[in-house]
């Protein structure tokens, strides 16, 4: 009976001392004239602008590096063409979506929350959106010598798709929907801008290597590519996601090695780095930008701009020891 008495007593102590503390707290607010910021969605029509506030604002208030504001504001600028200038939960969400990876997550949710929060005060919604570099895996890059090696153990057709994996930044389903109209072999371009039919998708233009549009070539005076009445409607392949998926398996089982299409879109963007080509254009090649940022911005995007910056990636992409 007194120790239910005591613990009572102790209780009725330690609630005392909280709302003290809440009191002398709520008095510092009032004093300072401090008002909770409610969360509240916003709209940014003027990107140039905003960007140019913002990298002030870092600089002068939250005293970041320039190295790190020029991150910030390439991650910034990325998520407002992927939202179109809108700034909510759902357009946050839906950018981070075609993230593949939870350390590139972290980074750019580091910089909206600097940007959403910090700069334009839109509340502390932003800071649900959080991701671990710790449990992130690590992908092992295969060297140009162990992709020539993994690409001869694969089947005739799956090397070639293995290849405009590897040369384009293409997802393995729009590489199998390729048709023979969508790839121009004497430019080297494919043009995947009509695989998808709605407006999520912003599959574009690509290309593959010379060295490659050769092997494409022999590949379809081969005999494996059947051409019907409607030759220009032909697809590449006949091999199905699941059959490429486990050439790749048994691949690198041989191989001692672990490598599957996916990994092959890594391994572009990390050449695309290496070759110095600006995100923007990465995330072009791989179907990053949604359509109506292509079209407003055509000019940059246009064949002939993503020839200039895939030139610079080619030499980066080309595989010695090929036969």
């Amino acid at each position: 009976m007194k120790s239910n008495t005591f613990r009572k007593m102790k209780m009725s102590t330690s609630e005392q001392k909280l709302d003290e503390i809440l009191q002398s707290l709520r008095r510092i607010e009032k004093k300072l004239r401090i008002v909770p910021v409610q969360d509240r969605d916003g709209t940014v029509s003027d990107f140039d602008s905003s960007l140019a506030g913002y990298a002030k604002f870092a600089r002068d208030h939250l005293k970041l590096e320039p190295n790190t504001i020029e991150n910030h504001k390439s991650a910034i600028l990325r998520f407002l063409n992927h939202s179109g200038g809108t700034i909510t939960k759902e357009a946050v969400k839906a950018y981070l979506e075609i993230g593949e990876s939870d350390s590139w997550k972290s980074n750019q949710v580091k910089a909206l929350r600097k940007y959403v929060r910090d700069f334009l005060g839109l509340g502390s919604w932003i800071e649900d959106f959080k991701f671990s570099k710790a449990g992130a895996k690590i992908k092992e890059i295969p060297t140009d010598e162990q992709l020539a090696r993994f690409c001869a153990l694969l089947p005739y057709q799956v090397q070639m798709v293995f290849l405009i994996l590897h040369n384009s930044g293409l997802r393995i389903g729009e590489v199998l929907k390729l048709r023979l109209r969508d790839i121009d072999i004497d430019s080297a371009m494919i043009n995947a801008s009509e695989i998808h039919s709605g407006d999520t998708k912003s599959s574009w233009i690509s290309f593959v290597t010379k060295q490659t549009a050769g092997y494409l070539d022999s590949y379809l005076f081969s005999g494996e590519v059947k051409f019907g009445d409607n030759a220009e409607g032909t697809g590449l392949f006949t091999v199905s996601d699941r059959y490429v998926q486990q050439a790749f398996k048994e691949a690198s089982d041989k191989m001692g090695i672990s490598l599957n299409p996916h990994l092959l879109r890594t391994v572009f963007t990390e050449k695309c780095g290496q070759a110095g080509i600006k995100d923007k254009y990465v995330d072009a090649f791989c179907g990053r930008t949604p359509k109506r940022i292509l079209a407003k911005h055509y000019t940059d995007y246009s064949p002939e701009a993503l020839r200039r910056q895939y030139d610079m990636v080619e030499p980066y992409l080309t595989l010695g020891g090929l036969s």
